[in-house]
């Protein structure tokens, strides 16, 4: 089939690459490139356009997927299918109707769980024990269209939102051209989703990574990784941030402390730091000081001559965690 494919991030590339060999990707749209480095004044281009280049595919960039001169210069290509893998925006009514075949979306969640830009990142900042990967029909409201396919994976209790997106690539590769090739032999199933199930996954902000050591230890764990690698969690040294990367909850730790042991350590280990929560205690294994790399927390503790009794960050009211039914933003 003739294809155009859709998309942003690097993870998209696993898409394209797999697509590539089974259809003729005529076209790929992707969002404009950014501005790059401190001064702001070299451009970035996105992932998928420095593929499509050397394959020699001819790459489109519209500010608006909207704008009616894109409109028409998509539709000069005359595709069979339109795929899309996490490109940003919602396409309008000219688009999704073009394609003869029809608009398909991969999306990282069993929808209708997870409406939204973050579904792997609110997927584990719930706690979640399991995710997946979703074909769509795609509509005009968001992550709201009929289900082609849906693969189930099972997360493990330390993935992070960089290990989910690395391992469900070629599961989602997979299902997205499995569902092609039934779109093509008109076999692919059309699943309407369940309205009174769905939960919705906005983008991320710096402050969905701030540790509040008035939560509980799985909480903040769950906070850890479904902040890894962005916007990173972090918590206060010493008047600056200290990112942490990596976690696990202490065990043989009494559930319940006194409220004046809440974010203090309570151990300094070989490898970690571990640090009392409002529920059980958490260990700290891989933090990065504020303008320092990546390193072992043991090791960072024995640098700065961190001792037991002393307190990490702030210990304010506890903030309000992500919910599961948390409203929809405007897009």
């Amino acid at each position: 089939m003739k294809i155009i494919f859709m998309g942003t991030p690097a993870l998209a590339v696993g898409f394209l690459e797999r697509l590539h060999r089974e259809h003729e990707i005529v076209a790929v749209v992707t969002q404009p490139d950014k501005a790059a480095g401190r001064s702001r004044s070299a451009l970035q281009a996105p992932p998928l356009k420095k593929w499509a280049n050397e394959h020699s595919i001819a790459v489109l960039q519209p500010e608006r997927a909207r704008n009616a001169e894109f409109v028409e210069e998509l539709r000069a290509f005359g595709c069979d299918a339109i795929a899309v893998v996490a490109y940003g925006q919602i396409l309008p009514r000219e688009i999704l109707e073009m394609p003869r075949l029809g608009c398909l979306n991969a999306h990282f969640s069993l929808l209708p769980r997870w409406r939204g830009a973050a579904p792997v990142q609110h997927s584990l900042l719930a706690g979640n024990q399991k995710t997946g990967v979703t074909i769509q029909y795609m509509a005009q409201k968001l992550d709201a269209g009929d289900i082609v396919t849906q693969i189930e994976y099972s997360i493990a209790p330390d993935e992070t939102t960089g290990d989910l997106w690395n391992n469900l690539t070629p599961i989602g590769a997979e299902a997205l051209s499995q569902a092609l090739q039934q779109l093509e032999n008109a076999t692919a199933n059309r699943t309407p989703q369940d309205e009174t199930q769905i939960t919705w996954a906005p983008q991320l902000t710096r402050e969905d990574g701030h540790l509040n050591w008035r939560d509980n230890a799985q909480n903040l764990h769950n906070r850890v990784r479904g902040t890894n690698p962005w916007p990173g969690a972090w918590t206060t040294w010493n008047n600056a941030v200290l990112k942490v990367w990596r976690t696990q909850i202490a065990a043989n730790f009494p559930n319940d402390v006194a409220s004046n042991s809440i974010g203090k350590i309570v151990a300094v280990e070989n490898d970690a730091i571990v640090v009392a929560t409002a529920n059980g205690a958490l260990r700290l294994l891989e933090i990065q000081p504020e303008g320092r790399p990546k390193m072992r927390a043991g090791d960072w503790a024995r640098g700065a001559r961190l001792q037991r009794g002393q307190t990490l960050g702030e210990t304010a009211p506890s903030e309000t965690a992500p919910s599961e039914t948390a409203p929809s933003v405007a897009r």
